[in-house]
This record gives C-alpha cells, structure tokens and sequence, in this order.
C-alpha cells in the first residue's frame, strides 16, 4: 500500500468518479483504475461498489476510508513541516462552503490568501451548511464555511455578520417603494419564495417558522406568508424574484450589481432588523494540514484586522 493508492481511493470516494478523480490528481483515469485494482488485491477486499455510473464505498471501503483520509492528512503536515518560510507553504487546499459565504467572502479570502502563498491551490465546492457540515465530518475538505452549527464534532469560528434584505422586482408592487427600507405591511401580502431544507437561512435565521412567529408578534395570524415555491439555490431565488415571481429574503452579502441591473430592488425591513453569523467551520480532532492551519489562522487574522 502506497500514497499513490491511498490518494486514488480517496479521491474516487469523494468525487464519486474516476473520470473527476482522475482530474483532481492530474492522472489518467486507466492508472486510477490500476491504483484502486492494486490496493484491493493487496488488501484482499472490494473497496468500491461499481453499479453503471455509480460508485459508492463497501462497508470495507468506508473503513478504508476514514483512516485513508487521516493517513493523506498527516502526510500534508510531515511533508511541509519544515517548510517554515511562508514563500515555501505549497499544497492542496479543499474547500466546503455553504452558498452565501461562497458568494463573496470566500473568494475574496481565497484571493488575499493566494496573494501571500503563491504555491496554495484550491478546490471548493459549494452546497447548503448541513451537507458542509456532513461532508467535514466524512473528511471532504479541511475548511468549511457554514451559517448554521451543527455537530459537536466541529469547532466553529464565527467570521462575519451579514444582515437580513428583502429583494423584490421593480414590476412588483413592493419594489416600488421608494427609498431602501420597508415596513412588513408593504410586502407581506406578495408571493414568497423560500430556501430549501438544508439551507442555513431556512434552519437558523430567519427559518419559515421563526419568521411566521415573528409576524405573530407583529399582529399578523399563522401561517400568513404566501409560499409559492422553495428554491435551493440562491443564484435561482434572485432571478426567479427578478421576474417578478415573488419576494424573498436573503443575505445582503449574496446581492450582487448584476442583480440589480435585472430590476432587482433591495430593502432593509424597518421591524426586522436582525443579522446573521457565519462560521468557518473544521474538525475538533483532526490535525489540520499545514496549509489548511495556515488558511484558518489567515481567515481569522483579517477578522481580527477588520474589527479594529
């Protein structure tokens, strides 16, 4: 059993293809292939479960799994342990994200970070913070960025605040309005479109139900919001409101330019005045990679800088 095995199995689990894991290693997939076969002979077990496109890890190969993706871990920290110069810092970094973090904020980390460590490459794969969340815990990516907590597996760092916007078309009603702030009453009988299950903004704040509980507060009977569709992708939700299909609320970090030269209005709701923590998010009892220790000790750096 080598590296060169180890890294092929992982890879293949986690990209569920040998095609993509072949990218992600910049190998062929014929010698993917070959790794995989040669770590299944040597442990005398089926590793991978192969039904048409499909392939998903045997009971064995989940086993494998966890320990393989500790053991490539480790090797990250070994191989740039003396790698004390920052000019020197080099590897693969994989990065989870939940959608409105990977809007804007991750980017732009990603940005200043490579900037400092030229020799860092990144992989990011954007989802809803439970699947993050899910997907640290099963060793895919080092580093997440989430809007909810989750598991008491994880350390959860919050590292920026983002506040609660309404946006509306300008064809509608609503959008109307003018200045950049609303009141409850000049919206609240417009369509809405909601996020899906998994969303961090559908799970924390404001979820479907805190939202109605906060309009019982405010005088308004149960179950007044007029859904009209759940959408699980941010990107979806402003142009579906760009259309003048409905209202939705969102963060205001995942409001773009663009958006609003699609008639895209966006307002402060005057009653609702609540924002948002979002989280970098890693493994309690994994040691992180060199790089990925030094992505997080940069992540919470800048915090510190832009709070001063």
């Amino acid at each position: 059993m080598d590296f060169k095995q180890i890294e092929a199995f992982v890879n293949v689990v986690r990209y569920k293809s040998f095609s993509k894991a072949a990218e992600a290693t910049f190998l062929t997939q014929p010698t993917i292939s070959v790794h995989i076969r040669s770590l299944e002979n040597e442990l005398g077990v089926t590793l991978l479960d192969r039904q048409g496109k499909s392939i998903t890890p045997t009971p064995q190969g989940r086993t494998l799994y966890k320990y393989a993706t500790e053991i490539l871990s480790t090797r990250e920290q070994v191989r740039n342990i003396f790698a004390n110069a920052a000019e020197n810092l080099s590897g693969i970094l994989e990065i989870q994200t939940s959608s409105t973090p990977g809007q804007d904020f991750v980017p732009w980390t990603i940005k200043g970070f490579s900037d400092i460590h030229k020799g860092v490459h990144f992989t990011v794969e954007q989802s809803d913070s439970q699947r993050v969340i899910e997907n640290l815990l099963n060793g895919i990516g080092e580093i997440g960025f989430v809007g909810s907590i989750g598991s008491d597996e994880l350390v959860y760092e919050p590292v920026f605040e983002d506040e609660t916007r309404l946006i509306v078309s300008n064809t509608r009603p609503a959008g109307k309005i003018p200045g950049d702030t609303i009141s409850l009453s000049e919206f609240i009988d417009e369509p809405f479109l909601w996020r899906e299950q998994g969303s961090a903004w559908r799970e924390t704040s404001p979820s479907k139900e805190a939202f109605e509980a906060f309009l019982k507060e405010n005088g308004y009977k149960e179950n007044r919001l007029n859904i009209v569709a759940r959408i699980n992708s941010i990107g979806v939700i402003r142009k579906a409101v760009a259309t003048g299909l409905g209202v939705s609320l969102v963060s205001r970090s995942s409001i773009g330019e663009k958006d609003f030269e699609m008639g895209l209005r966006s307002y402060k709701i005057r009653e609702y005045d609540r924002k948002r923590t979002f989280y970098m998010a890693y493994r309690k009892k994994i040691y992180l990679s060199p790089v990925a220790e030094a992505f997080r000790d940069y992540v919470l750096r800048r915090k510190e800088e832009n709070a001063e």
